[in-house]
């Protein structure tokens, strides 16, 4: 619940209801007596304890492959693609953990990790690309399907997850444009993701048109 006299939620950015009386009476009582706020001190300090554990262990580890790989195959650096996922896990945890943002930018960047952390594997594993031709067109579809089922869940407020489909679609044209530039050697996957997120994105700003209109309006001030 927030008292402030705004719009949109200063944590997850979302468009807020209306408040309702029951709400403005629970405001008077706290404006009065104060609202209670519980004690994290204690939480907060465990985690950051136990992140930098887990950020410790793996550096460590991370070296103790570079070395092996150095020594065992050093034609193949398959070290780095250990490196990437601890990367792409320790980051995930990290804005999961600590981050105050709603599930639509915690997904939109987790999609982002995504989209890296399978770039650099195909790198690592002589670049063929498999990752743009197959996997990042699924995690795309992926991330079409999480979004229809959030905007599902969440019908009174479906809308503040157009920038999550906004930002699916921008991986969508990065990828058809990769094809032109002959970056891209099959384009049938790419297609395909990318004419459901079009048909997407056009059904909701058909449908949805005055929210839709109204949330690029609360992010982007247009």
């Amino acid at each position: 619940m927030i008292y402030d006299d705004t719009e949109i939620c200063p944590l997850c950015h979302s468009v807020l209801d209306e408040m309702t009386e029951e709400d403005r009476q629970k405001m008077e009582r706290f404006s009065e007596k104060g609202a209670p706020y519980p004690d994290v001190k204690k939480r907060t300090k465990q985690l950051h304890f136990v992140m930098r554990l887990i950020l410790f262990l793996f550096i460590l580890a991370e070296i103790c492959l570079i070395v092996i790989n150095y020594f065992v195959t050093p034609n193949f650096w398959w070290s780095g693609i250990s490196g990437a996922a601890m990367i792409y896990t320790y980051l995930s945890m990290v804005y999961w953990i600590h981050h105050d943002a709603g599930y639509a930018a915690k997904i939109g960047l987790q999609l982002c990790l995504t989209i890296a952390l399978l770039v650099g594997i195909d790198y690592f594993t002589g670049m063929t690309g498999w990752s743009l031709q197959w996997a990042i067109p699924g995690v795309i579809l992926f991330g079409d399907a999480i979004v229809f089922f959030l905007m599902m869940l969440n019908r009174h407020h479906w809308y503040s997850y157009t920038l999550l489909l906004l930002l699916i679609a921008i991986f969508s044209i990065v990828i058809i444009s990769l094809y032109f530039a002959g970056k891209v050697a099959n384009i049938i996957l790419p297609v395909v993701s990318a004419g459901v997120t079009g048909v997407y994105l056009l059904g909701t700003i058909i449908f949805g048109d005055r929210e839709f209109a109204r949330e690029l309006k609360r992010r982007f001030h247009v």
